[in-house]
């Protein structure tokens, strides 16, 4: 755009200032001229023609035998008094004939708020007149239903002035809007992370600097993102590499350990082989876990179904189940068909795996198994004397409003105070002071991460009831 066509704010304020102030005066000049031209051709008489009337209508009044009404100008009342201040004849009413004497006799300025008096000594009476000094239309009828044709010129004057203030000020105003709607259409793009846009000058220079600065800074975060994108994805690369490769020796180290146990009679060296291939189960579990976090900070586009909702219950029934085979752990479902659709769409397998990462979750929690393993094995008498009550997890499904609710809850020592604030985030490792080697952190944050691409949420709490850990699950069941 041409740089003479831009103007700065100060210049387009002063152009409607001045814009403002000439059609102020031509407004002040068009009433003058509408005043002088009616006073010239006789429209409308000036506010002293009654005074001027009466001044020639002096020597009448004051030499006639007697004042009559018609020696009086149109909208004036009188007054004749003999010398006593008894009034003789006119159109004073008593109460005003009273007053307008005692003014007469006080010597005062005879006028009153709106009104004037003027005095005519007679022979032995005295004549009072009382007139007002205001416009009057010539025409009798126009008189008579406009009685103030100055506050008319006053009134009409005052609403085209106001006019005038709201048309300029909004033709300002939708000025200023459309050139600031050009800034806030950058921003909101920047907002929205699209950086491909082309930006629109504008015709005032600072808001122009300012999308300009916008536009600077739109290249430098888009330069920044994508640097950050090619490290992103060179981290998940050498990730999901890693992953693989460790996949080779671990299978190596379980295949042997796996055949010293079958080989093997002593009993300390099963003893070995069997921590060798719990380990090793275990570092096949958190490299799984290590590659559904790299799958789900890829997935970007759901394969959205429709699942029908009672199946894919029984799925999750079924699987948990058979987690638990080797421990001492109930499963309880509770499934609540009467506020439940009968299906719902989104991606079957993401969702199946986030409600099982909470049930895998809440086994290790409730394990008693578990329980001696991460602890001394002196207390394992101690647990058994006390007849603890065997681990139970319980999945209750149910609907509300237009959600599909998936609560687990079980039995086992629940959520820290550290647990429930950080527990979804990424890598978490439990709260350290209870001794803990869970690693809620990476099923519940895939868990989390799957949900909230279906645009449900994840909450953590302590069962009430069942005095563990609870996460309730909430997934729209509305087709989009």
């Amino acid at each position: 755009m041409d740089i003479r066509r831009k103007k700065s704010l100060r210049n387009i304020f002063i152009r409607y200032m001045v814009t403002f102030i000439l059609s102020t005066i031509m407004l002040v000049l068009m009433y003058y001229l509408i005043f002088f031209y009616s006073i010239q051709f006789k429209i409308m008489l000036p506010a002293n023609y009654t005074e001027q009337k009466l001044e020639q209508m002096r020597d009448i009044i004051q030499e006639a035998k007697v004042v009559t009404k018609d020696m009086i100008p149109e909208d004036c009342i009188y007054g004749v008094y003999d010398k006593s201040g008894r009034m003789l004849n006119g159109s004073f009413n008593k109460n005003e004939a009273k007053v307008v004497w005692r003014l007469v006799q006080s010597d005062q300025n005879v006028s009153g708020w709106n009104h004037y008096y003027k005095v005519y000594q007679r022979e032995n009476q005295v004549c009072v007149v009382k007139y007002s000094l205001k416009m009057k239309f010539t025409n009798r009828f126009l008189r008579r239903y406009i009685a103030n044709p100055d506050l008319l010129l006053i009134g009409s004057f005052l609403f085209l002035f106001i006019i005038e203030v709201i048309i300029l000020s909004s033709r300002f105003g939708k000025r200023f809007s459309i050139e600031m709607k050009k800034l806030m259409r950058v921003t909101e793009e920047i907002q929205n992370q699209n950086l491909e846009f082309q930006t629109e000058e504008s015709d005032i220079i600072e808001i122009n600097e300012v999308i300009e600065s916008l536009n600077q800074m739109k290249s430098a975060l888009s330069k920044s993102l994508d640097q950050q994108w090619n490290m992103e994805q060179t981290r998940k690369n050498q990730i999901a590499a890693l992953a693989h490769d460790i996949k080779t020796p671990l299978t190596i180290i379980k295949g042997n350990a796996e055949l010293n146990q079958e080989l093997s009679s002593d009993e300390t060296q099963i003893k070995c082989n069997n921590y060798i291939l719990k380990s090793s189960e275990e570092i096949e579990k958190y490299i799984r876990m290590l590659i559904d976090i790299n799958k789900s900070d890829e997935i970007m586009i759901l394969n959205q179904v429709k699942i029908e909702l009672i199946n894919f219950i029984l799925k999750l029934e079924e699987k948990a189940k058979a987690l638990v085979l080797d421990k001492e752990i109930e499963i309880y479902v509770n499934v609540q068909n009467s506020s439940l659709p009968e299906y719902f769409y989104g991606d079957e397998e993401l969702l199946f795996r986030a409600i099982l990462n909470v049930i895998a979750n809440a086994i290790e929690q409730c394990n008693p198994n578990e329980y001696y393993r991460n602890n001394d094995s002196n207390l394992e008498s101690k647990y058994t004397s006390e007849k603890v009550h065997k681990g139970m997890i319980f999945l209750t499904v149910c609907g509300y409003h237009n959600d599909i609710i998936f609560i687990v809850e079980d039995n086992g020592k629940g959520f820290s105070e550290a647990d429930l604030r950080l527990a979804t985030n990424q890598f978490y490792s439990g709260d350290k002071s209870r001794n803990s080697k869970d690693h809620y952190g990476i099923g519940l944050y895939i868990t989390k991460s799957f949900v909230a691409l279906h645009h449900g949420s994840v909450e953590l709490s302590n069962s009430i009831e069942h005095k563990g850990a609870k996460v309730r699950i909430s997934i729209p069941h509305k087709h989009a």
